[in-house]
């Protein structure tokens, strides 16, 4: 459940001809949009049938957008009598409500997928899919300045929708940033009438005018090497219940487990991938029981330096969009602004 979801207001209702459009879009293309029941947002699949609870996005989804790129399960091939099945078959998809924190998070979450050994799944879902990015609304728990994860150009989103006040001069009310040429085709057939180029955009300004710093990132890596260790952590697993809530929630974690099942004939077969969460105790398990991380301090730090040691050094961006999702769905209300500020603090200051 969404923290103080009585604060976070439903969002705007998409207007009749964008809903009426994406009903369309539907016949051709699995479109996936954020729809909010029980007090949380889920993305869901448009049906041609019809289609409720669908709103202009503004807050957060439980299951980030990265469920349509990488399911929580799927069976990565089957084999029988020595024949390897093929199981994948991806959709042209359309994914609609991207915030400019998930859309940055999309662009490094795909640099991750095809570096070095690419991840042949994720990637044939990622190549035949839109992207259609909303504004949203600020929350206290968000922080996309701090990780620079607060803007996109072109090329990170397809389209980008911008609602305006209907007036003799808009017309109806919306307009469509064009991201690619791809995003441009779908515009040319949609309920928009104006459409512009291509251009950089901002995480809309808080109220008030209140401003974040952003962490100074470059040097944030050997900090947290330095924090390995701090009395901090321990701080940290006395109150972390070690449910891995974190890790579903955040579109920038990516691990996975894999299985493989047979039946009494063994020449038959399939092999799964599910999520996995590297601060589920099991994680670094391996043959002969020993444990790499077994614990609860080790795994906190072990998430955070992936997210601020290894992908700051691997792709110069951390691995945290700022979404503030982690924070949000944590039932112990653990605040990664202050695990940072701390690591901060224990490495001596800035």
């Amino acid at each position: 459940m969404v923290r103080d979801a009585e604060h976070l207001p439903p969002g705007s209702t998409l207007p009749p001809e964008l809903r009426h459009w994406l009903m369309e879009l539907s016949s051709d293309f699995r479109v996936l949009v954020p729809s909010y029941k029980a007090g949380n947002r889920i993305f869901e699949e448009v049906s041609p049938i019809g289609l409720t609870g669908i709103d202009l996005p503004q807050n957060l989804t439980v299951i980030p957008f990265k469920k349509a790129f990488l399911p929580p399960s799927e069976t990565l091939f089957s084999f029988e009598a020595g024949s390897l099945l093929e199981n994948l078959h991806p959709a042209d998809t359309i994914l609609f409500g991207l915030h400019v924190c998930e859309l940055s998070a999309d662009r490094l979450l795909t640099a991750v997928m095809e570096n070095d050994r690419p991840d042949f799944p994720f990637m044939a879902r990622r190549r035949r899919t839109i992207t259609i990015g909303v504004p949203c609304e600020r929350t206290e728990g968000c922080f996309c300045e701090k990780t620079g994860h607060d803007s996109v150009g072109p090329g990170d989103y397809d389209l980008f929708l911008v609602p305006e006040p209907e007036d003799e001069n808009s017309g109806d009310g919306m307009r469509l940033i064009v991201g690619t040429e791809a995003g441009a085709r779908l515009a040319a057939g949609g309920p928009v009438s104006q459409v512009d180029e291509p251009a950089e955009i901002s995480a809309p300004a808080r109220e008030g005018g209140v401003e974040m710093t952003r962490w100074p990132l470059a040097a944030l890596p050997e900090k947290i090497r330095q924090s390995m260790g701090a009395v901090m952590w321990e701080e940290l697993a006395d109150r972390c219940l070690g449910c891995g809530n974190c890790t579903i929630v955040c579109p920038l974690c990516y691990c996975f487990y894999t299985r493989d099942e047979t039946g009494l004939d063994p020449k038959a077969g399939r092999r799964l991938r599910h999520w996995d969460s590297c601060q589920l105790v099991g994680f670094a398990r391996v043959a002969g029981g020993y444990n790499f991380r077994e614990a609860r301090s080790e795994r906190i730090w072990y998430r955070f330096s992936h997210k601020f040691m290894r992908m700051l050094e691997t792709f110069d961006r951390a691995g945290c969009s700022g979404c503030g999702a982690c924070f949000h769905f944590c039932p112990a209300a653990i605040d990664p602004r202050q695990v940072i500020e701390s690591v901060l603090e224990v490495t001596g200051g800035r």
